[in-house]
């Protein structure tokens, strides 16, 4: 799932961040880009400098000296005005590249030259002659001479038409022309300006020029007021003047960035690029390099958020983001003079969120619809009542069916703790940290009444050091209130079979203690209180055997005592069985079978019964506990030497046979009858004798739990044409 996650999050980078540069590189987003710009550039324009004035060929002076074209002396009479009044420089935003009548040229020349700071455009021409793509056209020789400067006045409008730079450099003719601005700044101030030189060492020459707001800001007076001596010296004194027509229908007219929809002569445009140039204010526009991370940026870091936030925050988030890709490049131009196109950093932004949402809305989609298809087959103990088909949307009809299955988890969780509860053990789940999260109502109990020294605090306690505890399964806990409790511990496992806690289980054992404790009572009971008085009566007949006449009688009485003994042996040697562990020793079978042997040899001879016992080895050895086994050895042989026929062969054999070792021992005699060969070894059960009658059953019972206890295996077999085959199979050990 983490896996799917991450390519999917890489795929829809890759898409939003590609669209992002893209748009970042081209043009495409340029016309909206410039409506915000020209809203803002008006915000962003410095001060209207003094120092600048305007002398404007405007209506109201085309009205008083007469109609355009007006002859040089005019001209030349205006500089001798503007001499008087000595301004630090004077921009003439007229072309004169066409000569008038030469003493009419000498006396503007003449003028120019008393100013001494007047500086003059140079016309360019394009297509230029001899394949050049510009020629530049200075003004006439005479004129040229006497200009301070010459500079370019050349304007490069978008794609819209409007003009928002201008190159404060332009190469034209196998020259560089500076532009007329420029060489105006550096007349009055006495060097270049900044913006200059910041230009040139980036290799730039284009200045974007933050336009003031609308028309008519700059300070204006009319030329003929001007040349009628009508303004003040000191109102020209040591200003920056800017001659150049204003008038309607003369001259050019430009759209720039002023948010009025008014066209602007080419004068104050000029202005408000000397008035950028006073200020060293210019509006920067970055590279393409810095224009492509401005784009990608708010895309990618609100990818990074939708790591970590919900549906709602990542809503907002690219609100938010949108709102930032918009704000911080407004805030950039108004207060930094900076200009970063939002446009596709706000078009990366809003792919990002659409893209995202539609992929994780269909991932969590299909998820749900896999894991609710793969829980309706499986078989649920509690079945929901609600409809699943009350949508008829996709979306909606998944929303069903997960209330649905959520409906019948809280069922199955509220069966769960409700089977927990009704338990009358204590039950504990924990984390894989050993925390308890779970407790039903008997484990609550007991860790209410608990103090901090109770052994089941103490063993909650280890399990919290140790998150995966030891096989305590036999392990008791014995309280102070006199309860007894085993400990057990399952793994808690979630659907994959992946464990993530445990299952705690106090059982109560208090009554099969109490049981057992009277158990070993009886068990001490059979083996001293009721051996003790067959011993006695054993003893007294030996003691007393020469003063009794009926020797029959005797050796009776004898026999029954005997055979009391061996039944509450056997009896307490089964109950110790299932109360003692087994504590095995290496022991042979040979030595064992041979020890029984040699103990009922007299019995034996005294029916003339031989014991043969052959062996494939020399030694054979299993775990064992030699005086029960040796027991289960002695009754088998009892009874077979007892059943055998007179001058019989009871017939023992050992062998190895891979990791088992095989004892068999069989006789000659009548067998087991037809309804106790189903069960042989059943305690209680019928025996049968050379006398037909019935007997406890505990001889060959003792033998199967002794065979059992040695974690083997035996088993009844009829022997053709007659007999009884008894074959006991152990664990071998080298």
């Amino acid at each position: 799932m983490r896996v799917r996650f991450l390519l999917e999050w890489s795929v829809v980078l890759a898409i939003t961040l590609a669209i992002a540069a893209m748009l970042g590189t081209g043009r495409t987003t340029a016309r909206a880009d410039n409506i915000l710009y020209d809203f803002l550039v008006g915000l962003s324009a410095p001060p209207v400098s003094d120092r600048i004035l305007l002398v404007a060929i405007d209506d109201t002076s085309m009205t008083a000296i007469g109609r355009w074209p007006w002859s040089r002396d005019v001209h030349a009479r205006l500089l001798d005005q503007l001499a008087r009044a000595r301004p630090a420089a004077v921009a003439y935003d007229v072309l004169f590249t066409e000569p008038a009548a030469p003493e009419e040229d000498r006396r503007f020349a003449e003028s120019m030259m008393r100013l001494g700071n007047v500086s003059l455009p140079v016309l360019f021409e394009a297509p230029g002659t001899d394949g050049r793509a510009v020629d530049a056209v200075p003004p006439i020789p005479a004129l040229a001479e006497a200009a301070q400067n010459l500079g370019q006045v050349a304007l490069i409008p978008d794609e819209e038409g409007v003009a928002r730079s201008v190159p404060l450099t332009f190469t034209a003719s196998g020259r560089e022309w500076i532009h007329l601005m420029e060489h105006t700044y550096r007349a009055a101030q006495g060097h270049p300006s900044s913006v200059f030189q910041r230009l040139a060492r980036s290799d730039e020459t284009l200045a974007t020029i933050p336009f003031q707001r609308g028309s008519g800001n700059f300070r204006t007076v009319p030329f003929a007021h001007v040349l009628a001596g009508e303004v003040p010296a000191e109102f020209i004194e040591d200003r920056i003047v800017l001659v150049g027509a204003t008038a309607a229908g003369l001259g050019d007219r430009f759209r720039v960035p002023n948010n009025t929809g008014t066209l602007t002569s080419g004068v104050e445009l000029q202005a408000n690029l000397l008035n950028s140039l006073l200020a060293n204010r210019m509006i920067e526009v970055p590279g393409n390099r810095v224009r492509v991370m401005a784009a990608i940026l708010p895309a990618f870091f609100l990818l990074v958020s939708f790591w970590w936030l919900r549906p709602s925050g990542a809503f907002s988030a690219w609100i938010a983001m949108l709102f930032l890709s918009l704000a911080v490049p407004s805030g950039l131009l108004l207060t930094a003079d900076l200009w970063v196109p939002p446009t596709p950093a706000m078009a990366g932004v809003l792919v990002a969120y659409p893209l995202w949402s539609w992929r994780r809305l269909q991932t969590v989609d299909r998820a749900i619809g896999k894991e609710l298809d793969g829980l309706s087959r499986e078989e649920a103990p509690i079945k929901s009542n609600i409809a699943d088909d009350a949508y008829l949307d996709p979306i909606g009809g998944q929303t069903a069916r997960l209330q649905v299955a959520i409906s019948e988890m809280r069922d199955l969780r509220r069966l769960v703790s409700d089977t927990i509860d009704s338990v009358v053990d204590p039950i504990l789940v924990t984390d894989s940290g050993g925390q308890t999260v779970l407790a039903n109502r008997a484990a609550q109990s007991l860790l209410a009444t608990a103090g901090e020294d109770d052994p089941v605090r103490a063993w909650l306690g280890e399990l919290k050091q140790n998150a995966d505890p030891a096989d305590d399964e036999f392990v008791e806990l014995r309280l102070e209130n006199g309860k007894t409790f085993t400990k057990r511990h399952f793994p808690l496992r979630n659907h994959s079979g992946e464990q993530r806690g445990w299952i705690l289980q106090l059982a109560d054992i208090s009554e099969i203690r109490r049981a057992q404790r009277e158990r070993d009572e009886m068990l001490e009971f059979l083996s001293h209180d009721m051996r003790s008085p067959q011993s006695s009566i054993i003893m007294l007949l030996e003691k007393h055997q020469a003063a009794i006449e009926d020797k029959g009688l005797v050796e009776r009485i004898q026999s029954l005592a005997r055979k009391t003994l061996r039944l509450s042996d056997d009896f307490v040697q089964m109950a110790r069985f299932s109360a003692v562990s087994f504590d095995p020793e290496e022991a042979d079978v040979c030595d064992l079978l041979t020890e029984a042997a040699d103990e009922l040899w007299p019995f034996a001879s005294s029916r003339n019964v031989k014991i043969r016992i052959d062996s494939t080895e020399h030694s054979l050895f299993i775990e064992a506990e030699r005086e029960s086994l040796s027991r289960a050895f002695v009754n088998l042989l009892h009874n077979a030497i007892k059943f055998s026929p007179e001058n019989g062969v009871v017939q023992c054999s050992v062998r190895r046979e891979g990791e088992t070792i095989e004892c068999v021992i069989e006789d000659d005699g009548p067998g087991m009858p037809a309804e106790r060969r189903e069960a042989p070894f059943e305690r209680f059960g019928k025996n049968f004798s050379r006398g037909g009658g019935l007997s406890a059953g505990l001889g060959l019972a003792y033998v199967a739990a002794a065979i059992e206890h040695h974690k083997g295996t035996i088993s009844y077999e009829v022997k053709q044409p007659h007999g009884t085959r008894v074959r006991m199979a152990f664990p071998a050990i080298d």
